[in-house]
């Protein structure tokens, strides 16, 4: 076995319209709850992912302030934060190629099996960057 089958990730893992994900811990700065207040810099993780229109019921809203670098914020709206648990990388696994293209243009990069439920994992920075050359 190789040290990358045996690296461990950190991954904050939360629901957002019955879809489960996870992502990094480490591209969090904060987490704070969420009062009702809009601005600029902060997004909606339904409306970042597209969700096509589709009306999303939020239970336990928190907001998420990313590493964006250079001094910059994002902040996001993410519901239902579960756990920060940790993983394997040999256990997560790649999108079929076939979806691959458009999974990653909105920052998903893989998937975990955890307690018979699929994770989608989530790379804030990627989002951002994809979001930013749009």
């Amino acid at each position: 076995m190789s040290d990358m089958d045996t690296r461990t990730l950190h991954l904050l893992l939360f629901s957002v319209g019955g879809i489960c994900f996870g992502v990094d811990a480490g591209q969090v700065a904060e987490m704070t709850a969420y009062n009702g207040e809009s601005d600029v810099d902060l997004f909606w993780f339904h409306e970042e992912m597209g969700y096509a229109d589709k009306a999303v019921r939020y239970q336990s809203p928190i907001i998420a302030t990313i590493k964006a670098g250079m001094g910059s914020q994002y902040r996001v709206v993410i519901d239902s934060m579960e756990d920060i648990a940790e993983f394997s990388q040999s256990d997560i696994s790649p999108f079929p190629s076939m979806l691959e293209q458009f999974v990653l243009r909105r920052g998903c990069w893989g998937i975990l099996l955890r307690q018979k439920q699929m994770i989608v994992l989530l790379d804030f920075r990627r989002l951002l960057r994809e979001r930013s050359s749009e």
